[in-house]
């Protein structure tokens, strides 16, 4: 499974060493933290549940001062090509079905290294594919798209799935 990592810039190297100790405490006996080629953002691979990775991650961060490089982790349900068909393609063959009837949900995008259109017109296209009901306050789900230059990743997340040193 895999996760992307938000750490402080030029802290590759610190933040690589931190994660993939604490993913060894939490018993991966080898996790891998791979450069995106974006500043400031990396891929973790893990043998562990990525959405349980979060829940921990976030005991141990009530609890300790373990978190000083690795600031923020977003588990990853797909990748796909960053070009708005292939994204269009992920979410109609595998993340509408993830929200089910009745559940309402929200779509955010994060665009890092690509500039070819508006977040609002990325949305727009994306979310036609979605026919459930939109709900931008307190949505039941949360359809994350984290463009990361080349590459994106798709997420389908629950209320309370990311970690973020600056989030309760």
């Amino acid at each position: 499974m895999e996760l992307l990592l938000s750490y402080h810039r030029n802290h590759f190297f610190p933040a690589r060493r931190e994660i993939a100790g604490i993913l060894r405490a939490l018993g991966d006996p080898s996790p891998a933290v791979t450069r995106t080629g974006v500043m400031g953002m990396a891929v973790v691979s893990t043998s562990l549940d990525n959405r349980e990775v979060v829940r921990k991650c976030k005991s141990l961060f009530a609890t300790e001062d373990g978190f000083q490089h690795a600031i923020k982790l977003v588990p990853i349900d797909f990748w796909c090509e960053t070009d708005l068909d292939a994204m269009k393609k992920v979410i109609e063959e595998n993340v509408r079905g993830l929200i089910g009837e009745g559940e309402t949900w929200a779509m955010k995008v994060e665009k890092r290294r690509w500039q070819k259109y508006h977040t609002i017109e990325i949305i727009r296209y994306l979310a036609e594919s979605i026919s459930q009901k939109v709900n931008l306050r307190n949505p039941d789900k949360l359809v994350r798209i984290d463009i990361v230059g080349r590459k994106t990743a798709v997420s389908v997340l629950k209320p309370g799935e990311i970690f973020s040193v600056g989030l309760p």
